[in-house]
């Protein structure tokens, strides 16, 4: 009897291995590593804001999840901060959630840079997520311009939005990256790019543009905002909302949750901000110990990093998928019923239930 060629090859090469099984997403537990590596890759952005100063062109950072575990080290900055606890240019795992991924997007703080809370990126990545971050420009650690334009006030939000853009068309991620509902976090003066993106409004840019002498090109943008529909729930971290720009009601305009997320050594007005946010969904988790770098690169002599950085991810991740995913298997988690630390004092007002 002849075998044909392909059977003879199966029985000599025994039975094929079986394919894994599909992860489910909404049943991985938020405080626990996913079950993806962290694949991370480095693009670059350019385009026009419009105000009449030509083009930026930005690096963009980008985390997701891969199968593969080939981790090696990367620089997100002048080969001073590294990361070796990545996978670079590996292959998008399949996803966890039906076909897309779901999308979280980060501003860093005052001369920072866009992968400056990596520990944030790569939790997100190990449960499927898919995280973008641009460096921007002219507010970097070894590239900053000082005083702050007022023009840069501008870019943040812009820098995410076209960050977004991007994704949408990066021939890896289009059609794959889910941007209709992506929750943005923020650290320090990514606080004020948040507050930016999710709505609020300028009320004392008249004022503040005394002194400054804003272009009318700068005042047609601070007029109009910059809310990006695309951002659903937002996540500043150790910065408050920037009263002189915003005024005191400019964040009455948010019509979206955030959760604010501060340290006990880090005083930057949170107690203040609690008083005045009586309109929105607002949620505040004040960390005992933490200071201003536990949201970012850690090293607090106060709090320990791996303790800080879980903290934070469990709380960011649960929001993101109630607010992203509309998960409600967290809600235990979001309304405070479920400690995940006794370091943390937390507080919500106004939440939509």
């Amino acid at each position: 009897m002849k075998w044909p060629i392909v059977a003879l090859l199966v029985a000599c090469s025994g039975s094929p291995e079986p394919e894994p099984e599909p992860v489910d997403g909404l049943s991985l537990d938020v405080a626990a590593r996913g079950p993806f590596n962290p694949g991370y890759r480095l693009t670059t952005l350019t385009y026009d804001p419009g105000l009449g100063e030509g083009t930026r062109t930005l690096d963009v950072h980008i985390w997701y999840p891969t199968e593969s575990a080939d981790f090696d080290e990367v620089s997100y900055s002048y080969e001073v901060f590294t990361d070796d606890q990545v996978v670079p240019d590996a292959a998008l795992a399949t996803s966890a959630y039906g076909g897309s991924f779901p999308v979280q997007v980060y501003s860093h703080g005052d001369r920072g840079f866009g992968g400056s809370s990596s520990f944030l990126a790569r939790h997100f990545a190990t449960h499927g997520w898919i995280t973008i971050a641009p460096d921007h420009l002219d507010n970097l650690t070894f590239d900053t311009v000082e005083p702050k334009t007022t023009a840069h006030f501008i870019h943040r939000p812009h820098d995410i939005a076209e960050s977004l853009d991007l994704l949408e068309r990066d021939p890896e991620f289009a059609g794959l990256a889910d941007t209709a509902k992506v929750v943005m976090s923020g650290h320090s003066f990514g606080s004020y790019t948040t507050w930016a993106s999710a709505g609020g409004s300028y009320d004392n840019i008249d004022t503040f543009c005394v002194d400054r002498s804003c272009t009318e090109a700068e005042r047609a943008e601070f007029a109009a905002g910059f809310d990006d529909p695309r951002v659903v729930a937002t996540i500043p971290m150790a910065g408050t909302i920037r009263r002189s720009w915003l005024g005191d009601n400019g964040h009455s305009t948010v019509d979206l949750p955030v959760m604010f997320m501060s340290g006990t050594e880090d005083p930057v007005g949170q107690q203040g901000q609690w008083d005045a946010m009586d309109s929105i969904d607002f949620t505040w988790l004040d960390i005992e110990g933490a200071c201003h770098n536990a949201f970012a690169l850690g090293s607090c002599f106060t709090l320990d990093t791996d303790e800080g950085f879980e903290i934070i991810q469990t709380y960011a991740l649960a929001f993101a998928r109630r607010h992203v995913l509309d998960d409600d298997t967290v809600s235990d988690i979001l309304d405070g019923s479920t400690e995940v630390s006794d370091k943390v004092a937390f507080q919500r007002m106004n939440a939509a239930e």
